[in-house]
């Protein structure tokens, strides 16, 4: 029988975790859920994000909190604030929302 070659096995690196905010820097992350116009402007007053998002799409900004995120179709997208979820529902009005993040 032809001899069995094994190859060495690389050691298993842990993925890395996110990594943690620079001083004085947010991080605004979006998941689409439905189409849905998104602005998202910073604590300096700089719009990072402004247009209309598909289902599906995922987007990340970063930037001087405290950030304003202004949402047209509230139940289309979901927030997090620094990886953590937050719930727009009590900045809902109708359809539309706008949040205040990292004050």
């Amino acid at each position: 029988p032809a001899p069995v070659v094994t190859a060495p096995v690389a050691p298993t690196v842990p993925a890395p975790v996110a990594a943690a905010a620079v001083a004085g820097q947010g991080q605004v992350q979006l998941r689409y859920t439905a189409d849905c116009w998104t602005q998202v402007t910073d604590g300096t007053g700089k719009v990072l994000l402004s247009g209309l998002k598909r289902k599906g799409e995922n987007v990340s900004v970063s930037g001087k909190p405290p950030f304003t995120v202004r949402l047209g179709y509230a139940r289309g997208a979901q927030v997090s604030y620094n990886g953590q979820v937050v719930d727009a529902a009590p900045f809902t009005s109708g359809e539309t929302a706008r949040l205040k993040l990292g004050q």
